[in-house]
């Protein structure tokens, strides 16, 4: 989804949480260290696992019609409220992204950014209820885009629910923006990681589980002190992992001190 896109959705959910602030999700900071996500955002992030899909959902349209439509429709089923899409999708944790892939964007689904592993456990309420509800009914397993048969919702959501031919009468609108703008190319945000030594050299998926890894230290250590002894615990952790002497540690951090590689980063 390029930023025009996002920048809808974006737009359209702080519009709606504006609009209805009282609706009720336990969406509270969660205190355990294991996770960077609230109650509610890992019970919506337990639905992938229940289904054992990285894809849930149909977006008809990116507009605010097509989001309200969607969040009407599905975020009932799916424990999915505008501010918990709008969270995951800063914290990167989800994704927008074509439903039949990027060769025909008419409809849009939710793609998980993380593996099944990251979320497995999440949905075990969820896969029991399923299992059952199969073992059952003999309806036969999910569709895996699509959460089950959707109930009517209640009155207040019902207010968000539109008429299909409005959704594409707004997607002509924004297709008909986008032939007429010109291209812009975008400078590319600089990343850190890119100027490293070695670093740079990891898969990518252990970059994104480092940096969740450090954003998990930096939320469970309040002062100055902390930070400086955990940082001491990592050193140790490396020292032992990766057989270094304390002269070779040393060195690394005399390493750090001289280095320019990243001190444009390191002035800010």
């Amino acid at each position: 989804m390029d930023k025009r896109l996002y920048r809808i959705v974006e737009t359209t959910l702080k519009q709606l949480i504006h609009e209805a602030p009282a609706q009720e999700t336990d969406n509270a900071s969660n205190d355990s260290a294991d996770s960077l996500y609230t109650p509610a955002e890992e019970k919506f992030l337990g639905k992938f696992d229940a289904y054992g899909t990285t894809h849930i959902g149909v977006i008809y349209s990116i507009s605010d019609v097509g989001i309200q439509e969607f969040i009407g429709r599905s975020g009932k089923d799916l424990n999915l409220t505008p501010g918990i899409l709008l969270n995951l999708l800063r914290s990167k944790t989800i994704k927008i992204v074509p439903y039949g892939g990027f060769g025909r964007d008419d409809n849009y689904t939710v793609e998980l950014q993380l593996s099944l592993d990251d979320v497995k456990g999440l949905g075990a309420e969820d896969k029991k209820n399923i299992e059952a509800g199969t073992a059952g009914g003999g309806g036969g397993a999910a569709a895996p885009m699509e959460p089950p048969m959707e109930t009517p919702a209640p009155a207040p959501e019902n207010a968000w629910v539109v008429r299909y031919g409005t959704i594409l009468q707004e997607s002509v609108t924004i297709a008909k923006t986008f032939l007429n703008e010109k291209s812009k190319k975008s400078a590319k945000k600089a990343d850190p990681i890119e100027k490293t030594r070695v670093l740079q050299r990891l898969p990518k998926e252990y970059i994104r589980h480092m940096d969740r890894i450090i954003q998990a230290m930096d939320k469970k250590t309040k002062t100055k002190h902390e930070k400086e002894r955990i940082i001491a615990d990592v050193l140790d952790i490396l020292q032992l992992k990766m057989k270094l002497t304390p002269s070779e540690i040393r060195k690394s951090f005399e390493f750090h001190k001289s280095q320019k590689r990243l001190q444009k980063f390191l002035d800010k």
